[in-house]
């Protein structure tokens, strides 16, 4: 029972997270300002609401906890900040759907990053996985390359997957510690990076706007909880719920501003995301099958 208590709590956290983000695509789409602006804001917004809450929960313990940080910390706060360039590129570059259906593939290069890294062994059914979500982006950009996005733009979605999937790896090497510190240190230490490459002042009021209420309000939410997900559930599971958001996102871009990504889009997307869906489900239902039959799940 405590093992089911602990995925459903798992399962419901990431799933309030995917929600709350749903609509960051919509938000960007709505701001007239380049990706490293956007990105600047996002980020800044982000960390300093995210500190405000460390501050208030550790008080007189926050420079030690920030003094305790290890590799995969840092690893983390690197990534964010890489992982935050390339999706707002692509989005920027590209269709909101291309972007979306690019970062689905995050449980695929979860896979390989444990095969690569790890030395674990990945499944045939994972294999015939990559195939097919292969032949699912070449069908994606091919539609990119008709004028219905933009190829570069698919690509940095595509790497954008990866880095997202390195760090719910890394997430998992520090489950037992909370990822409220690193997240705010990330979304800091990325603005000021990058800040010597903007100009805040072009940024109109509107967008201000709209960047406060993506970076100060919906990625706090949204972010601590997707981040908390995988200390509960497993990197594949956790990017099995990421799906949601490739489903909602397109759809708060179509209803607003009518963004039609195109049949090519629709198909290849739509060959990753059941492909995904497949493989991550008989990967569960072999996670399950395993456990039922383990000396410890018989001893219980």
């Amino acid at each position: 029972m405590a093992e089911m208590s602990t995925r459903a709590k798992g399962y419901l956290i990431t799933m309030l997270g995917v929600i709350a983000i749903s609509p960051d695509g919509l938000f960007t789409r709505l701001i007239s300002a380049d990706a490293i602006t956007i990105t600047f804001w996002r980020s800044l917004f982000f960390g300093l609401v995210s500190l405000l809450f460390v501050v208030i929960r550790y008080r007189q313990r926050i420079a030690l906890l920030y003094a305790s940080f290890s590799w995969p910390e840092y690893c983390v706060i690197v990534s964010y900040g890489t992982g935050n360039l390339l999706f707002m590129y692509s989005i920027t570059n590209t269709s909101v759907a291309n972007t979306l259906f690019m970062l689905s593939t995050t449980p695929i290069w979860a896979a390989l990053i444990a095969w690569v890294f790890l030395k674990e062994r990945v499944p045939l059914r994972t294999w015939f996985a990559i195939l097919m979500v292969i032949i699912g982006i070449l069908v994606i950009t091919r539609g990119s390359t008709l004028g219905v996005g933009n190829w570069q733009g698919d690509l940095a979605g595509l790497f954008a997957a990866g880095v997202l999937a390195s760090q719910f790896s890394l997430i998992r090497k520090m489950r037992s510690r909370d990822p409220l510190p690193v997240l705010a240190a990330s979304g800091i230490f990325t603005a000021l990076f990058i800040a010597p490459f903007v100009d805040p002042g072009a940024t109109s009021n509107i967008d201000l706007v709209y960047l406060v209420m993506m970076g100060a309000m919906m990625l706090p939410v949204a972010n601590a909880l997707m981040y908390m997900g995988p200390k509960y559930l497993p990197a594949p599971e956790v990017g099995l719920m990421m799906l949601l958001e490739t489903i909602l996102g397109p759809i708060w871009v179509w209803l607003v501003v009518d963004e039609n990504p195109g049949i090519y889009s629709i198909a290849g997307g739509a060959i990753v995301l059941v492909t995904l869906v497949i493989n991550t489900w008989l990967g569960i239902r072999e996670d399950y099958a395993r456990a039922k039959t383990s000396p410890a799940t018989e001893m219980a």
